[in-house]
């Protein structure tokens, strides 16, 4: 069920010759070359990408990483140093936020108390100006219809107070959708709710966006609900924006090192690439010579290298393991259960550290620290990126909470 009149329409998207991601159709927001500058400082350093009618993007990152501030300038609550924000096609730099055809979620949902669900989301439209304002019948219909997308139709008479945190983020959703907005902006809104209702409202979110069609831009630290829920994802850090791709790309072909760290739990390990053919590199790594993927960027011969391999794709074995994995020695130094996986750590022999997820289809005997393995993956589970500062996990941690 889509919102009758949005006229939405969701478009592939591709990458120019400058690297800037695009849509191949009609885009709904376009950022073309924004910087953001207060005073000395950079917030955001020259952003340029599109996003496409209909879609789930999320811009995703630790904290000042610039995600907010991109969110706010398309909003129209900051304006952009240098560059151009186009809504529509239209140039909405110097619009102030009221005359600009999106709305906003915020993590604090700010619902009119002395009202019931069904006016609180019958506000909007019963606002308009005049010459905008819909009659009766119009409002009834939207309201209705909104209330169905969010399933809140039997809560219609309820005040805020007597529902549940992820009832009254439906509201706000409703309350924000009902004028049929070209894009909802989202900042955080899932932050205020417990773990499990947040993974919940996970899938309703994505649910609701795809009945509505309207484009959501989606503002988020947490990795799991960008891979959850998005079409899209824009990796920031520093200001930067240092990936754009689907939840699987991004996973699977992190273009760097901090996006292979922030991006779930990955092994990275520097070395040096040797060579490379055919799509296939050789590496010095973990004190041996592995075959691995070839990332995109081009590495001389020789030159500094990181070696990422997601732990989930590592085999831990008591005997040589075969086929076309490539494979080293190395000595458990520790295992953590987790549920679903063993989380187990091994030193390889020039100390580096093989982080593997062990789950029940390896049935492994029970290993004990101490005790001599073989750890390896196929070289296609592999990736060679460009060498840099590899962060740690309180490196990690610090940008989150910072």
């Amino acid at each position: 069920m889509t919102l009758t009149g949005t006229g939405t329409t969701a478009v592939d998207h591709t990458t120019g010759e400058d690297g800037a991601t695009r849509s191949a159709g009609r885009p709904v927001i376009e950022i073309d070359h924004v910087t953001k500058r207060f005073d000395d400082y950079v917030a955001v350093a020259d952003a340029d990408f599109s996003i496409a009618s209909g879609e789930f993007f999320s811009m995703l990152g630790p904290s000042g990483c610039g995600k907010t501030t991109t969110l706010r300038m398309i909003a129209g609550f900051e304006t952009p140093t240098t560059g151009a924000i186009r809504l529509e096609g239209v140039d909405v730099s110097k619009v102030p936020p009221h005359k600009r055809n999106v709305n906003t979620v915020f993590q604090h949902y700010a619902l009119f108390p002395h009202m019931n669900v069904w006016d609180n989301v019958a506000y909007g439209p019963r606002s308009r100006k005049k010459s905008a304002r819909m009659d009766s019948a119009e409002v009834k219909r939207r309201v209705d219809e909104i209330l169905d997308i969010v399933r809140l139709t039997d809560f219609a008479k309820r005040r805020p107070s007597q529902l549940s945190g992820g009832q009254q983020q439906r509201v706000a959703l409703a309350r924000a959708l009902v004028n049929y907005p070209s894009a909802l902006l989202l900042d955080e809104p899932l932050g205020a709710l417990d773990l499990k209702l947040r993974h919940a409202m996970q899938f309703e979110l994505k649910r609701i966006q795809r009945e509505v069609g309207i484009t959501f831009i989606y503002v988020t630290h947490d990795q799991e609900e960008a891979l959850t829920m998005s079409d899209r994802i824009a990796v920031m850090n520093a200001g930067n924006v240092e990936q754009i791709g689907s939840p699987t790309d991004i996973y699977d072909v992190p273009s760097t090192v901090f996006v292979a760290s922030f991006i779930g739990q990955a092994n990275l390990w520097p070395g040096r690439q040797t060579a490379v053919s055919n799509g296939v590199a050789e590496v010095s790594v973990l004190g041996t010579s592995l075959k691995a993927r070839a990332g995109a960027t081009a590495i001389e011969s020789g030159g500094h290298a990181t070696l990422m391999v997601r732990p989930e794709r590592v085999r831990v074995s008591l005997d040589p393991l075969s086929g076309e994995f490539v494979s080293v020695r190395g000595t458990v130094k520790d295992l953590t259960f987790q549920g679903p996986v063993i989380r187990v750590s091994i030193t390889a022999p020039d100390g580096s550290v093989v982080l593997a997820h062990v789950g029940p289809e390896q049935r492994l005997p029970t290993l004990h620290p101490g005790e001599a393995v073989h750890v390896g993956w196929d070289p296609e589970a592999s990736l060679v990126l460009p060498a840099a500062d590899i962060p740690t996990t309180e490196d990690l941690e610090e940008m989150l909470d910072d």
